[in-house]
């Protein structure tokens, strides 16, 4: 059986086209101002999208489309991240496992499934400082996309990379 996950995994990295979709970005001529972003900033934005929060700067949650996301943050680390339970591990079959990993390389953008204790989470992983707005509000729908489509299509919604896993497509 570990044959065949490693075959598996080996035929779809061989198999997708790895040719450069997406440009390198191109530094812009002009000087940008650089923002540092903290944890009230973000709290500041997620209330603007979200209208009930419940915690405190450094650990917040709330509900967006339906899903409940938690994000935490730490300034000593320069670190954030956003996180919703998806499942239990204990009720994760093989193929499901497989799925998600297959999913974290080709249909998760930036947001990532990962297992923390007993729970499969969707998660969305940044350095504090430099978060943009932008890649804050790219995560929240991300990390809530990726919990939703669990066990169905294993997507973050924002971006693909030429394949598709259903569950019931993968072979063990």
């Amino acid at each position: 059986m570990r044959k065949s996950i490693i075959f598996f995994a080996i035929s779809i990295l061989f198999s997708s086209p790895m040719y450069a979709q997406i440009e390198s970005p191109v530094k812009p001529e002009r000087e940008e101002k650089t923002v540092t972003m903290t944890q009230q900033k973000m709290v500041e934005i997620v209330q603007e999208l979200v209208s009930e929060t419940e915690g405190t700067a450094n650990n917040l949650s709330f509900l967006h489309d339906g899903i409940t996301i938690t994000m935490v943050s730490d300034v000593a680390a320069d670190r954030m991240r956003l996180v919703a339970s998806v499942i239990d591990v204990e009720q994760l079959n093989e193929e499901q496992i497989l799925a998600t990993l297959v999913s974290n390389y080709h249909l998760a953008l930036d947001a990532r499934y990962a297992i923390g204790g007993t729970v499969l989470y969707a998660t969305y992983i940044h350095p504090l400082s430099p978060l943009t707005k932008e890649q804050l509000l790219s995560g929240i729908r991300q990390v809530a996309t990726l919990s939703k489509t669990f066990g169905s299509s294993y997507t973050s919604g924002e971006m693909t990379f030429g394949v598709q896993v259903e569950e019931d497509s993968v072979e063990i």
